[in-house]
This record gives structure tokens, sequence and C-alpha cells, in this order.
């Protein structure tokens, strides 16, 4: 549940966070920084999901994704470097992360490099399992090395029985490895769930996971002060009173020219993979900085994208009503290539505004699929092309024949007329403004396309 309500939008009791891998038996990868749990995460769930680089700690979310392995469906979690007894407010917060996966999976899949061979912190994460009394597996990980394959056997020293060997970079035995975590799990039937997908995007620190945490009631991502802590795109489904969301919290976009590291550039692609992926994005603005050229960047390629798209003004609890105003004329004045894109103004601190922007995501992920049948769109558009026909200049006469919905997500429309030369781009935006006078498609993106009628 939401911790706190605000005067606005009461919706505490409203929205609970029910992540849909819970219908899903879970398995959590965990260990120490840097022993290749994202590599192993990758190779179990077949793909280059979590971001996977040489420097410790680049993991600090849960980061979830679904696979199957002989028959049996069940999702994978990749969690940070766990330090037990934590001296940097960020590990203490990667701990707690590690702690709610390791309190969720139905097993733990415990991961050490034993060509470093074992740790006294792998001696604790091991007493740690025992002490929590979960299934588990003991994953040896890098015996394609050496000295690797001289030291496999400390791993008997941990008191947690036999061992897997693998390479997870390598692919070695992750096979016999995914034998092996089936065995542990329950067989579920779930049919496959349709969830408006929902990312949230921004620059940095402008309060994107805070966002994600206050919907979801849970500690979903970790927040910190520090600009760029969200370095991978997590998902976190709740159930709200108009139905399921997926969110999808991703790293803040940093201008190329500003993304110094790999690490960085990176992170930047998985924004945009998530953005391609989504249904809505929500593009967050601090009501404390100006609007960049990086929110226009980041609007256009949502619009360029077919996906829909509100703004949403983050920290307004700080601003007067008059200063709202201004906000609001500004973002119409900077966003005018997208007049039909929502604008509200929450708060993630007081709850303000939390309602009416779920209530717009669901809106605008209904008109993404919504069709207008023919005829209805040619009684209504006919008469105000008759009215306004294209200026030609020449002596060929544009005639549109009719005009039918072609497509959806984004909705589609094509005009049938006798020659598409004649039809130029302004003119398509006029029928752009008389088809959302008959549906106004808010937050919606379309399109108009024009065909030669045979």
């Amino acid at each position: 549940m939401l911790a706190c309500k605000s005067e606005e939008g009461k919706m505490a009791d409203k929205i609970a966070a029910k992540p849909g891998y819970r219908d899903l038996p879970v398995v959590a990868i965990i260990g120490r920084p840097n022993v290749g749990k994202s590599t192993l995460f990758n190779r179990l769930v077949r793909g280059r999901i979590a971001i996977v680089d040489d420097e410790p700690g680049v993991t600090r979310d849960r980061n979830y994704k679904e696979t199957t392995w002989g028959g049996k469906r069940f999702f994978v979690v990749d969690t940070g470097g766990l330090v037990v007894d934590p001296s940097h407010a960020i590990e203490a917060l990667v701990k707690r992360q590690v702690e709610a996966a390791i309190e969720e999976a139905s097993l733990v899949v415990f991961v050490i490099d034993i060509n470093s061979g074992i740790t006294a912190l792998d001696h604790e994460i091991a007493e740690m399992i025992r002490k929590r009394q979960k299934r588990y597996i003991l994953v040896a990980n890098k015996v394609d090395t050496r000295l690797g394959r001289q030291q496999k056997d400390q791993a008997y020293e941990l008191g947690l029985g036999d061992f897997i060997e693998i390479s997870a970079e390598h692919g070695t035995n992750i096979g016999e490895l995914l034998d092996d975590i089936i065995k542990h799990l329950p067989q579920v039937e779930v049919e496959p769930e349709e969830i408006a997908s929902i990312s949230i995007v921004g620059r940095p620190n402008v309060g994107k996971s805070s966002l994600v945490n206050r919907l979801a009631g849970t500690e979903a991502v970790i927040v910190d002060t520090q600009p760029g802590t969200t370095r991978d795109s997590i998902d976190t489904v709740i159930d709200t009173p108009l139905g399921r969301l997926r969110l999808v919290d991703t790293a803040g976009l940093r201008r190329k020219s500003r993304a110094k590291t790999d690490l960085e550039r990176y992170a930047n692609l998985r924004t945009i993979r998530s953005i391609d992926r989504s249904d809505v994005v929500i593009l967050m603005l601090d009501c404390g900085a100006e609007i960049a050229k990086q929110d226009l960047t980041i609007a256009s390629y949502v619009e360029r994208s077919g996906k829909g798209l509100l703004i949403a003004w983050n920290k307004s609890d700080l601003r007067e009503e008059d200063e709202k105003g201004t906000l609001l004329e500004a973002a119409r004045l900077r966003f005018r290539h997208i007049p039909y894109v929502p604008v509200v103004f929450i708060s993630c601190l007081t709850g303000e505004g939390l309602e009416e922007l779920l209530q717009l995501c669901f809106e605008i992920h209904a008109a993404r699929d919504t069709r207008i049948p023919t005829g209805p769109l040619n009684r209504t558009l006919i008469p105000a092309i008759t009215k306004k026909p294209p200026k030609t200049g020449g002596r060929r006469f544009p005639k549109v024949y009719y005009v039918a919905q072609t497509g959806s997500k984004p909705p589609t429309f094509t005009l049938f007329v006798n020659d598409p030369g004649l039809f130029g781009d302004n003119y398509l935006r006029f029928i752009e403004k008389q088809i959302r006078e008959i549906f106004e498609f808010r937050g919606c993106p379309i399109r108009i396309r024009v065909r030669k009628s045979e």
C-alpha cells in the first residue's frame, strides 16, 4: 500500500504491489560482488538483460526475467553483490534488495568465484543461507581457468555440500545447472497475461525510482540522492483499481557527449530499449529545473516510436499554484510539436497527482488500441476535406475517395486518393486535427498515410 495519503488523491488501500513473478517460482542468484552473477543471469535467461561490466557493484537492484527449461517456467532474479556488513549507504540498500530476493525465492543459487578462492564473505553468505533454511544450489564459477580447476575443492569449506562447476562466461555446464534448478521447482501453470507496460524515463535524479516505489508501496528499486543510481531497467507489476500495470524504471538518460563511460552509454541503450517495448512512457521533469534539450530529445524519440506519452512534473509540492501555471505554459511551449500530450503535476513525496497519473496511463494505453469505424470516419472527414482541399497551384485537383483506419498501436489512418503527391505534410497535420475531433487520442500519436486508389 502507499505509505501516506495526499489531500488531492488519497490512494492508500487502492494500489497494491503484486509483481507478476509471484505467480511463478523465483530463482535468486546471490553472491559477493564481481563473482559473475549477472553473466550467469544472462546465460540462464538466454539474453543480454543484465549489465555486465568489470567494475564491481554494477548490479544494484533486483532484475527479473522469465525463462523456461525442461517445460518449466520460472523467473530468475539477478541481485547486487552482497556485503554482509555494509560500510556505505548504497551497500546497505543493495543488501536489503538481496535479502528481499532471498526471502521471496523458491530457490537460491549461491555463486562463488573459485578462481579467487573462498573468502570470509563467502562464509558469511553461506551462514545466511543456513539460517534462512532456503533451498539452494552452490555454484563454483570460473572453473575454466587453471587456478580455478586447482582450487575447486575449496568450495566444500563452506559446508554446503556438493556444488556445480560452471563457466558463466563460456557457458560451461549451464545446461546441467538448469537441469538441477528445475528439479527443485514446482510445476506451475500460469496463463500469459497482457499487461500495459509503462516506462518511466527522464534525466538522472528527477525521481523515477521514487515514483516506482511510491506506486508499488514497496522498496522495489533502490533510491539514492546520488544521480545515476539505477543502471538496469527493472520491471515492477502493480495492481490498481483500474487494472494491472507493469512499471519499468530506467537509468537516467544522459546526452551521448556526457555519457563518459561504457557503462553509462550501455545504460542509455537500455533506456531506449525500454521505451521500445513499452505502451506508454512517462517523461518525468523536475519542477526545480528547466526543461532541457535532452527532455525534448526523449519526447521526440517516443513520438517517432509510436508510443503513448505523458509529461509528469515531479516535486510539485515545492511549487505554488501560480508557479505551476507558469510551468504548464513552459511545457506547452517547449513541447508544442506534440500538443496532444497531457501534462500532470505529481509529488512522489506526498502522493499528489498520482491518481490522475494512473488514470492517464490507462486512458492512453486504451487509445493506442482504439479503432474508428470507416463510416463515422468518412462522414466527418470527407466534408472537412471537401470544404478545405489541399492547395496545389497546379491543374490537377486533389481528391480523397475515402479514409480508413488501417492500423493501431499507434492508430494509423490511410487516405485513398487520386494523387498522393498533392498531399503535403501541412495538409496531413490538418487531417490529423480533424481525426482528433472525432476521437481525442489523448497522449497518443497517430499516423497518416496517403495511398493512390487503384
